[in-house]
């Protein structure tokens, strides 16, 4: 006979509940102090279970080998790494540009996690974390049909490419800068509650 570990055991029980008609699963949630009894290993056997603070997207899978986590500690030092334009006295990090949108990938995901829209307009924050996609309208029926059958989201821009690259190596311009503006947008909950949204621009 085969014993279940703790985590597996309660997943399947979950799984037999909800064929067994049991709606405590697909019930909304009304505490959120703590995970509900089904949903403690969303992740599966890769589910971290370290503490649940900042750096928990900087984790490896729980169910990686040894030498997987190698992998992903030195793709991690990638991730975090200061690239430098070349030619460089530092050849192992240089090739950055001639334009681009951060100097490093944590620039913009910092900690690993997503960004942030920018709170304002530049020069009050200066979006780095976010860019701003290129597109223009399909310029023939074979653009149309990649559009059509999701083969690609956008026609890239034939100048300026996919994304406005708003940083460029010395000696060199970026292509530009994104501003937003924001305008508030009051919105009414279902509960009555008067929220406000911004709209950006």
């Amino acid at each position: 006979m085969r014993v279940l570990r703790p985590a597996t055991a309660l997943i399947l029980s979950g799984l037999a509940a909800a064929m067994a008609g049991d709606t405590g699963i697909t019930a909304p949630a009304t505490q959120f102090e703590a995970a509900e009894r089904y949903e403690t290993n969303q992740g599966g056997a890769g589910t971290y279970h370290g503490s649940a603070n900042a750096n928990a997207f900087s984790q490896p899978a729980a169910n990686i080998t040894l030498e997987q986590r190698l992998d992903f500690f030195v793709g991690n030092g990638f991730f975090r790494r200061i690239w430098v334009s070349s030619p460089s006295s530092t050849t192992s990090a240089d090739g950055l540009g001639p334009l681009y949108n951060a100097r490093g990938c944590q620039n913009c995901h910092l900690k690993d996690g997503r960004g942030h829209a920018p709170a304002a307009n530049w020069p009050d924050d200066n979006a780095v974390s976010m860019f701003l996609r290129l597109s223009i309208p399909p310029r023939d029926a074979a653009e149309q049909a990649l559009l059509a059958q999701h083969r690609i989201n956008t026609v890239p821009d034939p100048v300026y490419g996919g994304q406005l690259q708003d940083f460029a190596v010395p000696g060199l311009s970026g292509e530009g800068r994104m501003a937003i503006a924001y305008e508030e947008i009051p919105v009414v909950l279902m509960d009555g509650q008067e929220v406000s949204l911004r709209a950006p621009t």
